[in-house]
């Protein structure tokens, strides 16, 4: 009887105690909700606001590392991406996960990067905690309310004009337009 009441005691403590944890659980980006609002640091250590830089703006988020081969392949494109855009419409920005801001420095630097580039010490406060990437590159693209209409984990073609479209569409309807996968031409 001893054991069954031990048991019994056990089971409880073991039932009550499963949802009870002090860390902090945060939601991951989900298509078509909102972006959660993360505090991000330039290059030369200013705090920024994630809400107040992509009010109002598409805005193409890409986490990335200079270690990293295929980041470092699709920043061309980025960079370009960047140039074709207009402004005040549009924002690419990069979030380098590097574990020293001097590599990401050096990187933008010797590759002449024309857009904003914030980092994440080591990828942990913003890319692993807030944003779930666990790979990179990973790229997030919010319309202008700041909801998350795609996802792309891996390198992708950014300067090609059919992005530019898409892009463009969703300024204009908040959504990802129909299209089929061949429409995006692949280096």
């Amino acid at each position: 009887m001893k054991s069954y009441a031990l048991f019994t005691i056990s089971l409880f403590l073991a039932v009550f105690l499963s949802g009870c944890s002090d860390e902090k659980v945060m939601a991951l980006p989900e298509k078509g909700k909102a972006m959660p609002v993360f505090t991000m640091t330039s290059l030369s250590g200013e705090k920024n606001s994630s809400e107040a830089l992509f009010k109002d703006k598409v805005v193409v988020l890409n986490v990335w590392a200079t270690w990293c081969p295929p980041c470092r392949d699709e920043m061309p494109d980025l960079i370009k991406l960047s140039e074709m855009l207009p402004k005040d419409k549009f924002l690419v920005i990069g979030l380098a996960t590097d574990q020293g801001v001097q590599h990401v420095k050096d990187f933008v630097k010797e590759h002449h990067v024309s857009f904003s580039i914030y980092w994440d010490d080591g990828g942990k406060a913003i890319a692993l905690d807030i944003l779930g990437v666990s790979r990179y590159p990973e790229t997030f693209v919010l319309n202008r309310k700041g909801v998350l209409v795609e996802r792309v984990v891996g390198g992708f073609p950014w300067a090609s004009p059919q992005i530019k479209v898409i892009l463009e569409a969703i300024y204009n309807t908040g959504a990802v337009p129909a299209i089929q996968h061949k429409e995006i031409k692949q280096p």
